[in-house]
Formats: C-alpha cells, sequence, structure tokens
C-alpha cells in the first residue's frame, strides 16, 4: 500500500512539472486541457472551481448541424453488441459518463473515440471494449425518469491526443444561470419522425439554453398533461426554438463554456417529441458528481491514475486566467 500510493505521488509530482508543456499553444502539437468550441462564453465573473476531479436514451440532435472534426473531443459512441446505441463522455483516460437507460442486461458493450463519423475508419479511430458498467444504484423509470446517469469502465485506459480528451466536471455549487448557452452533440435522429434508416452518421450539435427548474417542470405538466412534477433536483432543463436532442442521443454530453474551459453539466435523458415546446431533460451532473467521485475512487491507483490530469488540467488552466 505504501509503495503505491508513493507511486501515486510521483505521478502526481511529474504531472505538476509539466505545467509549461499542458500549457502551451494549440499550434505547437501539444494537447491543451480546454479546447475551443463554438459556444459563447457566458458569465463574466470567474466561477469557484475546485480541483476534483476535472478533465476535466435514447435521443439525436434536431434543428443542429454537422460537428467539425476535433471539436468535441470527449464525444463518445457507446455500442452493445457492436450497434450504436447511444452517447457518453470522456471524464478520464479509463471513464465514460452516459446514461443509464442506456444500458441493457446481457449486452457486450464497446466504446468508440476519436472521430464524428460513426463509419470512419480513421487511424484517430479507438474502440474500447467496457471491463465493467456501474449505474445509479436509486436509477427508476417509475413514475417517470429519475437518477438516469451510469459509467462506463474502459478495459484498458486511452490516451490522449486531438481527437480523444476528456470533459471538465463542475463542482456541485457552480452557479449555472437561467439563459446559459449550452452545446448538445450527438448522432441521434434530425428530427422527431426521421426514419431510422435516413440517421447521419456524422455527429451533429445544437445550441440551447438552461431553463428554470420550476417554469421546465410547469411546461412539462402541459405537456405530459400531469399534476405530478417531472424532474426533481437531480435533473436539468435545457431549450432551443426548433433545437433539440433526440432518440439516439441519450448519454451525451451538454456542455457549457466558462473562460475558454469547456464543462459537462448535463446528461442527455429524456424529453416529449424531439423539437417540441417543451424543454429537453438532462442528468445534472453537479448533482451527481459526489457519486461519480465515489465510483471512481474505489478503483485501483493505477486504474485512476488517469483523472490526475483531467484535474490538473482545469488547475493549471485556471492558474493563467
Amino acid at each position: 500500500m505504501a509503495s503505491r500510493v508513493a507511486g501515486c505521488l510521483r505521478l502526481l509530482v511529474w504531472l505538476l512539472l509539466l505545467r509549461p508543456q499542458l500549457n502551451a499553444d494549440p499550434g505547437d502539437g501539444v494537447m491543451t486541457p480546454s479546447p475551443s468550441g463554438p459556444g459563447t462564453t457566458v458569465g463574466a465573473e470567474k466561477q469557484k472551481v475546485d480541483p476534483l476531479p476535472k478533465a476535466c436514451g435514447q435521443r439525436r440532435i434536431v434543428g443542429g448541424q454537422p460537428a467539425a472534426e476535433r471539436k468535441w473531443p470527449w464525444q463518445v459512441g457507446l455500442l452493445a453488441s457492436g450497434k450504436f446505441v447511444c452517447g457518453g463522455s470522456l471524464i478520464s483516460s479509463r471513464w465514460v459518463l452516459t446514461a443509464a437507460h442506456c444500458i441493457f442486461d446481457f449486452a457486450e458493450y464497446t466504446v468508440r473515440l476519436g472521430d464524428i463519423d460513426l463509419k470512419s475508419k480513421a487511424p484517430t479511430v479507438v474502440e474500447v471494449p467496457a471491463k465493467d458498467i456501474v449505474m445509479h444504484q436509486t436509477y427508476t423509470r417509475v413514475g417517470g425518469v429519475f437518477d438516469d446517469v451510469a459509467l462506463v469502465l474502459l478495459s484498458i485506459p486511452v490516451n490522449y491526443s486531438t481527437h480523444i480528451q476528456p470533459v471538465c466536471l463542475p463542482i456541485r455549487t457552480f452557479q449555472l444561470q437561467v439563459g446559459t448557452e449550452c452545446w448538445v452533440t450527438g448522432w441521434g435522429k434530425r428530427s422527431e419522425n426521421e426514419p431510422k434508416a435516413n440517421a447521419t452518421h456524422l455527429l451533429q450539435e445544437v445550441n440551447v439554453n438552461i431553463v428554470e427548474h420550476n417554469k421546465c417542470n410547469e411546461l412539462l405538466k402541459k405537456g405530459t398533461k400531469s399534476s405530478s412534477n417531472a424532474i426533481n433536483e437531480g435533473g436539468l432543463c435545457a431549450y432551443g426554438e426548433g433545437k433539440d436532442s433526440c432518440q439516439g442521443d441519450s448519454g451525451g454530453p451538454l456542455v457549457c463554456e466558462f473562460n475558454n474551459i469547456w464543462m459537462q453539466f448535463g446528461v442527455v435523458s429524456w424529453g416529449i417529441g424531439c423539437g417540441r415546446k417543451t424543454p429537453g431533460v438532462y442528468s445534472d451532473v453537479r448533482f451527481y458528481r459526489d457519486w461519480i467521485l465515489r465510483q471512481l475512487s474505489r478503483s485501483p491507483c493505477r486504474d485512476t491514475a488517469g483523472l490526475l490530469i483531467p484535474c490538473l488540467c482545469l488547475l493549471l488552466h485556471l492558474a493563467f486566467w
């Protein structure tokens, strides 16, 4: 045990020594922790972000556009028995965050990383079998969809590159203002009635805005003709007129940019149709952050060492604000 702790500390010191390299200009071929993206930076004031552990259902993009290569390097495709079923996001070299409703019994899962084209055979593409899957212990679809998060442990760690990088996770107290512009990505349907045969194999992106919690429940009650709240404090809502996630986007990330740092605030969960006048519902990553950390901390040091890199990436990046 002592040697293992010593090894972890040596790795931490070594990573700290890499500070200049991790913050090198993107043009010099060195990986940067927070690639720029299309979103508008929202919230001029700096938010307090702690150092741990940032890198830090089916639902396809409606009203969006094809994403550029390398724009969303944390986006992954989740394959069940060789067939695409959901999206997900890379949060460390060995862990992928997705939705619990994407997990089916007795299926063999593989994670595809490194390209925006599901049919691509480019050298950047990596497919890694899942070693283990952890679903939230209180996930349920009774009376709604609640605690819809899951983690996939990769059988081997992936190497970060220009096409494969982890996304940052916000702390629980991070204040996400109503109206904040965020982005959703996925390989899902581009319209509610699109035949499955017409599904795109190119990653799509769309911008949406955060909706206030109570307002979201009011809209969802009208849409479902129900008197019960459709989301609890673990839910997050976002809306864009004619823009939405849809079938096939489930498990994918809702990300927002703050001071050139991309953070994942939501996991695509469910909605009423696609692109209608009701918000899409996402699992709030801030609410589940402690649960995510507990799962990652149960792995041996050698399995979670990759988590140190996203943590340090965010720390070092913040140092240069």
